[in-house]
C-alpha cells in the first residue's frame, strides 16, 4: 500500500496481521450484530459464503464469485459485497452483475446489495438493483466483452491516482 505518515511502511505484512484482526473481529460483530442478518442457504443446500460461478450473459460467459448473500430478518436478500478498501466503490455494476447471476442460476433474484466496508466497521446504504434490468447489464457486458476482443480500452480519468499505467500513459496530466 501507499506510504503515509501514519504508515511510513505502507500497508505491509505487520499493518495487514494487525488491521486484518481489527477487521475480522468487526465482521464477527456485524454477523452476530444488531441488524440480526443470516446466511442464505442456496437452493441446493449450500450457505451462500463465496459463491463462485460462470454465467452467461447474452452468450459471453461471466466467472463471478459473491462474498456473501444475507437475509434480513423481513426475508429481503441482500448481495453484501466485502471490501477491505478506503472506499465504496463509486458503481454498483458489481451488485448488478451478481444479481442478474444468481438470477440466472438459482431463478432467485435479490432486490438489495450493499457493500460491508471493512476499515469502518459500516455496511453502505442498501442499494436497490431492480433498476439494473438484465437487458441492460447484459448489454453491458456484450459491450465490454466486444471492446476487450477489440482492445479498445478507454481511460477512466476519474481514477489515474490509483491505475498502474499512469506512469506510461499519455492522458496522465500529473506528469510522469
Amino acid at each position: 500500500g501507499r506510504t503515509s505518515k501514519a504508515n511510513p511502511e505502507g500497508e505491509d505484512a505487520n499493518w495487514w496481521f494487525s488491521e486484518g484482526r481489527n477487521m475480522l473481529d468487526s465482521w464477527v460483530k456485524f454477523r452476530t450484530g444488531e441488524l440480526g442478518w443470516s446466511v442464505w442457504t442456496t437452493p441446493d443446500g449450500k450457505p451462500a459464503i463465496e459463491i463462485s460461478m460462470t454465467v452467461h450473459m447474452a452468450g459471453v460467459p461471466v466467472q463471478m464469485g459473491i462474498d456473501r448473500v444475507m437475509v434480513t430478518p423481513d426475508g429481503e436478500l441482500v448481495i453484501v459485497d466485502l471490501k477491505t478498501g478506503m472506499y465504496t466503490p463509486s458503481s454498483d455494476l458489481q451488485l448488478a452483475l451478481y444479481a442478474v447471476g444468481m438470477e440466472k442460476t438459482f431463478g432467485i433474484r435479490p432486490q438489495y446489495g450493499a457493500y460491508w466496508m471493512a476499515r469502518k466497521n459500516v455496511t453502505s446504504p442498501l442499494v436497490e438493483l431492480d433498476f439494473y434490468k438484465t437487458q441492460m447489464v447484459e448489454k453491458i457486458v456484450v459491450d465490454f466483452d466486444r471492446a476487450r476482443r477489440e482492445a479498445l480500452f478507454i481511460p477512466n480519468y476519474s481514477h489515474c491516482k490509483m491505475c498502474g499505467f499512469r506512469k506510461d500513459c499519455e492522458w496522465n496530466k500529473e506528469g510522469k
